[in-house]
């Protein structure tokens, strides 16, 4: 796994490269308070068979952070940019919330420049719900600790965040900043969040839809934010929007919540994802010998 920096759209942008065998290239997509390590586990599971990169989108983790410019379309714009300074002319796009409505932009706004898409609990219109299951996610943001060790206490008391592991210490670890005196703050700021979220209550996703011309995966969490109807895309809606894409298909990670699918159902996740990919694959090698 290496750290990288790039320049596009005018910034500088973090990428970790976690290296890999193939052909294809999977970039990654993080959440809406996340950084580029939330994808640690799904991608040591992916390695043997993709490049795999994940990027920490404008304003996260350790890219450049402007005063404005957080909305869905605007991070589509900064990866349609990334993509070409990486020289891809294609990539296998996975996003997860946040990312996912980022990948069905993306892929309508650029669709020759992705193979397939995966979209993993996410990928519809922000239900105003949704908004304050996540406070105790952004709650964290801007607050300074005393130690990692307290911050830690208190986010792996989170039932999303249960039980802990590994992944979810290395993910934290790079979500804050490590100061000289020992205390830790958040690498993101509540007014880029906040921007993000008031771009995020005008409705677009769901009108992107019928633009998807990829084959897409969409992996969901039943338990997602531990409420009846505060899903970042439903049971239905997902069901629906594979049955409209040529090659789309549906999955339900067994016991999953909105973080527990990549932190902790992460073996079914990539191997839906490892699974999936290989049918597109055989699907498209049987078309082109007909």
């Amino acid at each position: 796994m290496k750290n990288k920096k790039i320049e596009a759209n005018g910034l500088q942008f973090h990428i970790v490269d976690y290296g890999g065998q193939g052909e294809e290239t999977i970039l990654c997509i993080h959440g809406l308070t996340a950084n580029a390590r939330c994808w640690d586990a799904i991608a040591e599971r992916l390695i043997h068979r993709y490049r795999v990169l994940a990027i920490d989108l404008r304003g996260r983790g350790d890219s450049e952070k402007p005063q404005s410019g957080y909305s869905v379309k605007q991070h589509a714009e900064d990866i349609n940019k990334i993509i070409q300074q990486l020289n891809l002319d294609q990539v296998i796009l996975v996003g997860h919330s946040l990312g996912a409505m980022i990948g069905v932009v993306f892929s309508s706004m650029y669709p020759k420049m992705v193979s397939s898409l995966i979209l993993i609990d996410g990928g519809e219109d922000l239900r105003p719900e949704v908004v304050d299951l996540l406070k105790p996610s952004i709650e964290r943001v801007e607050k300074q600790y005393e130690t990692f060790a307290g911050y830690k206490a208190q986010v792996s008391e989170i039932p999303f965040f249960s039980p802990w592991n590994d992944y979810l210490e290395q993910y934290f670890y790079a979500d804050v900043t490590h100061c000289d005196d020992g205390s830790v703050v958040s690498k993101t700021k509540k007014k880029i969040i906040n921007e993000e979220l008031i771009n995020l209550t005008k409705p677009m996703i769901n009108d992107c839809h019928a633009a998807i011309q990829v084959p897409t995966l969409i992996l969901w969490a039943p338990n997602c934010l531990f409420h009846p109807t505060a899903y970042l895309i439903s049971k239905d809606n997902g069901m629906k929007l594979a049955q409209m894409i040529d090659g789309g298909k549906f999955v339900e990670i067994r016991g999953a919540n909105h973080f527990s699918i990549l932190f902790h159902e992460y073996q079914q996740t990539a191997s839906e994802i490892l699974d999936y990919l290989h049918e597109v694959s055989v699907g498209k090698l049987h078309a082109t010998k007909m």
